[in-house]
């Protein structure tokens, strides 16, 4: 693994991150709507909104390292 030794290079690392969590709360959202089992949704629901937590503070993260 590749050391991150700049602000640029750990904004862009978030930045990477963020994608990442952006498309998983996308798959999250399509299995909500897929699924009709209260228990199965009640789960995937709290794993989505876990989702958002992680890219609301990716963000606060990356705005912080804005030069």
């Amino acid at each position: 693994m590749e050391k991150i030794t700049t602000k640029s290079k750990l904004r862009e690392g978030l930045k990477n991150i963020k994608v990442v969590e952006i498309l998983a709360r996308k798959g999250y959202l399509e299995d909500i709507s897929t699924f009709k089992n209260f228990q199965i949704t009640e789960t995937i629901s709290e794993i989505k909104i876990d989702e958002d937590k992680h890219i609301a503070m990716l963000s606060k993260l990356i705005d912080s390292l804005e030069d």
